[in-house]
């Protein structure tokens, strides 16, 4: 899980976003993308899938 954390900070600093801007674009709370990060928290399949599409779009594999 430690690589979907470090990857997810990734995203959001590629995209130049707070974890608050990465919450919002993928409907879910500040404190959830904060666990994701910090923690490996387990993403839904929805925000795997809305994940998946940003990393795609930021290049990002």
């Amino acid at each position: 899980m430690e690589q979907l954390s470090q990857k997810v900070k990734e995203l959001r600093i590629k995209k130049g976003w707070a974890q608050e801007d990465l919450a919002r674009e993928i409907g879910v709370s500040l404190s959830t993308v904060q666990r994701w990060e910090k923690q490996g928290g387990k993403p839904t399949r929805l925000a795997r899938r809305e994940l998946a599409r940003l990393f795609e779009e930021a290049g990002i594999t």
